[in-house]
């Protein structure tokens, strides 16, 4: 179990093709101190990095979800069977896995925003006035 846990945290650090591999540091000044203002009062606390699937412009955001992202992925056959098999996530059968890992969980995510009439679906995501923001991971979950 300890394998499997610090296996999904290396995993979760390991950026998808469509993520960026790092942050400028511009971004991360901007979420050093709560995130961006639009200038549009925009109620969120974004970065455009943890958006998974649905709009990703802050301004824009009328009904979004968060999931936990980590235990989503180790929810998936792929993750499973990097850490049952010792597989090397570096190695390329490891990226492959992992990549179809995400790709499952992109599509899953996609499937619960649709039907669940939200925006979109965010790694990390708060409100500036505290209230919470729904969590779809159960949900998610389901479709894996």
């Amino acid at each position: 179990m300890k394998l499997l846990s610090l296996l999904i945290v290396i995993l979760a650090g390991i950026p998808a093709s469509a993520e960026p591999l790092l942050h400028d540091a511009e971004s991360e000044a901007a979420l050093a101190v709560g995130g961006r203002d639009d200038g549009r009062g925009t109620p969120y606390h974004v970065s455009k990095a943890d958006n998974i699937c649905g709009l990703d412009e802050p301004r824009q955001l009328t009904n979004p979800a968060s999931v936990n992202y980590s235990a989503l992925l180790s929810a998936t056959p792929e993750i499973k069977k990097i850490a049952k098999d010792k597989i090397d996530p570096t190695s390329s059968e490891g990226i492959t896995l992992t990549a179809k890992a995400r790709s499952r969980v992109l599509s899953a995510c996609e499937s619960v925003r649709q039907s669940g009439g939200y925006c979109s679906v965010w790694k990390t995501i708060r409100r500036k006035d505290k209230k919470a923001v729904p969590d779809v991971t159960d949900a998610v979950k389901r479709l894996l």
